[in-house]
């Protein structure tokens, strides 16, 4: 007894019908999820021309004769029965439209055996119609050829793109089907050459053989999928992948969750790598949206986006090692092409570096001079003999000093109580117990300030280098923003108002924007045509003017429209123009404290999205100084 059936019309008409077969992309998907439906484990695509030729083998259940006969009809499908099942599906498919539309289009061979069979059976359909049917010796599975996609449509075989973009969309579609279905092993050989291999063996080890082993390095798993650390960011979000129940599909409102999530922890432009997948009660979403089955539609978009905005913001927030790029000293050797003592010339070319550059290895300066017969002793100071000796010595000494790299790493975040020490026990600050209780963190100790702009901090087993200013300018912008939402912006009054001259563009925007000003504590007056006064401003410490504050806000609300991107500009410009400058002296216990506040925070990236933080491990330490 087979378990195809066509369904009733009833049935089939509330089904959003539509052509399944756009392209040789389409087609494999349609094929992939009818494999994956049959609870196949092993799976195998070969595709040639572009994919108007395709191979599909799976290790399946099979079908009967009755259902092999069945499956190329419109409408015929073992997915559902009633209309129940339509909104409670379980399985990727359920129209029952892949194979008949395929057979319509395609010449087409199904070979197909059920385990408990004995033998198996095979059909050939050209342009819809049988035209062959017999049984056959097979392995238990299903095998799918398929020849001359679309030969008796030209039109649309026409407006298919060129074979190499065609070959890419498959790919798309085959990586996305195998990421969902990491316990299935999927291969997909392009033109008789491997273009994907997936073993079966879990989700980490799927991850490795898609992408590799650095991607998986720096993900970090969370409750719905995997989340990429700064490393991994990229310009399109064509790396951020999106499921519901291991079905592929295209959400708007994940994406926005996702994207929200990072908020300023990536650049503007930048997207992050991720791979979301949600488990849900199918009867809480519908997927007879669209043909294609990638548009879906959540009965409750607010949940869902607030579960994933959530976990994303918890994931990212107070883990410093996932948004802390490491330096890692790397070797890099110079070639000296040609050693002429009055022309020295160093080349760029790393390929023919030495892997175990010595001092020794160079000639000295006096073998030089005996070759060239030149004499020291006759030359003074300034001759081209010492000039080039220097330039030999700093040659040198530039290739002796390890180079240091950009790396991300990806380290779990260890919660252990703080304990701020200064560098100089004489000052040490001593802070409040109750305020070091609430910063669970690894031991820190401040050690001084390099260049007036950047805080030396040995932690976690290493040297932290902070950005000061980005550090106060993130401790102002969650300040600002907790005020703002709060209603608790204070203001003062200016014994003597600012006036500012503003062109008929700027006064346009301020009076467009005037009431998110006085939300944020500016009190302005308009004096004459294009002169305003600035009678009060918000209570923000800070060193510069508060006439720079007012004209970095202004340019910023230029560039944005809604509410709260307006919000959004005011506070980063406020926090911005109001936090510590570069090559500004901090004594320790300043320092001390912007660390203690940026750790109570728990975020380590500036509202712009780059890193407060970069690390220089102890062990590349040691390899720097030649110890290991």
């Amino acid at each position: 007894m087979g378990i195809i059936k066509i369904l009733d019309e009833s049935l089939s008409n509330m089904i959003a019908a539509g052509e399944v077969v756009e392209n040789p992309a389409s087609l494999i998907k349609e094929l992939l999820e009818n494999s994956l439906d049959a609870d196949s484990k092993y799976i195998r695509i070969d595709i040639k021309k572009g994919g108007k030729d395709i191979k599909l083998t799976d290790d399946g259940k099979g079908m009967s004769r009755e259902d092999l006969l069945l499956c190329i009809e419109r409408h015929a499908t073992s997915k559902i029965s009633s209309k129940d099942d339509l909104f409670n599906l379980n399985t990727y498919g359920f129209r029952g439209e892949a194979l008949s539309s395929i057979a319509a289009v395609s010449k087409m061979i199904i070979s197909t055996k059920r385990k408990d069979d004995s033998i198996g059976h095979s059909i050939n359909v050209s342009g819809g119609k049988i035209t062959n049917l017999k049984e056959i010796q097979k392995s238990s599975g299903t095998e799918i050829d398929i020849k001359d996609l679309f030969f008796n449509t030209p039109a649309r075989l026409k407006f298919l793109r060129k074979d190499t973009t065609e070959n890419t969309k498959i790919k798309e579609v085959v990586l996305q089907e195998a990421i969902a279905n990491p316990n299935v092993s999927i291969i997909l050989s392009i033109d008789g050459k491997e273009s994907l291999r997936t073993s079966g063996k879990g989700i980490e080890n799927t991850l490795i053989e898609l992408f590799g082993v650095s991607t998986l390095k720096n993900l970090k798993s969370i409750e719905f999928g995997y989340i990429g650390n700064l490393s991994l960011s990229r310009s399109t979000k064509d790396f951020i992948f999106t499921f519901i129940n291991n079905r592929p599909v295209k959400s708007k409102i994940i994406e926005e969750a996702l994207i929200d999530g990072y908020y300023t922890h990536l650049m503007k432009g930048k997207y992050p790598f991720a791979i979301i997948n949600l488990k849900v009660d199918p009867k809480s979403i519908d997927v007879n949206v669209h043909p294609s089955k990638k548009i879906i539609k959540f009965s409750d978009e607010n949940k869902i986006y607030h579960e994933i905005y959530s976990v994303i913001e918890a994931a990212l927030n107070f883990n410093k090692d996932f948004t802390t790029p490491t330096f890692e000293v790397k070797k890099e050797n110079l070639n000296f092409e040609e050693l002429d003592i009055n022309t020295i010339k160093i080349s760029n070319n790393s390929k023919n570096s030495f892997e175990n550059f010595e001092i020794n290895d160079i000639k000295g300066i006096e073998e030089v001079k005996k070759e060239n017969k030149i004499s020291l002793e006759n030359s003074n100071m300034f001759s081209p003999i010492k000039v080039e000796e220097k330039k030999l010595a700093l040659a040198i000494e530039e290739h002796n000093t390890p180079t240091m790299h950009f790396k991300e790493t990806k380290v779990e975040n260890e919660k252990t109580l703080i304990e701020v020490k200064s560098f100089n026990e004489t000052t040490t600050k001593e802070l409040p117990k109750e305020e070091i209780n609430e910063v669970s963190l690894q031991n820190i100790r401040v050690i001084g300030q390099f260049s007036n702009s950047f805080i030396l901090v040995e932690e976690d087993n290493g040297l932290i280098v902070y950005d000061q200013h980005i550090v106060h300018e993130r401790i102002l912008y969650e300040k600002l923003k907790a005020e703002y939402e709060d209603h608790k912006i204070s203001s003062q009054a200016l014994l003597v108002p600012i006036k500012i001259s503003l062109t008929l563009k700027q006064i346009e925007l301020l009076k467009d924007k005037i009431k998110f000003f006085e939300d944020f504590g500016f009190e302005i007056d308009q004096f004459n045509d294009l002169d305003f006064l600035i009678r009060a401003v918000p209570t923000l410490k800070t060193k510069d003017s508060f006439e720079n504050i007012f004209f970095e806000i202004l340019e910023g609300l230029n560039k944005v429209n809604s509410k709260n991107e307006v919000i959004e500009s005011m506070i980063i410009s406020m926090s911005c123009r109001g936090a510590i400058k570069a090559n500004e002296k901090l004594s320790i216990s300043e320092m001390e404290k912007l660390i203690l506040e940026l750790h109570k925070i728990g975020r380590f990236t500036c509202p712009h999205g780059r890193p407060i933080t970069f690390k220089i491990n102890l062990l590349d330490m040691e390899k720097g100084f030649k110890r290991k």
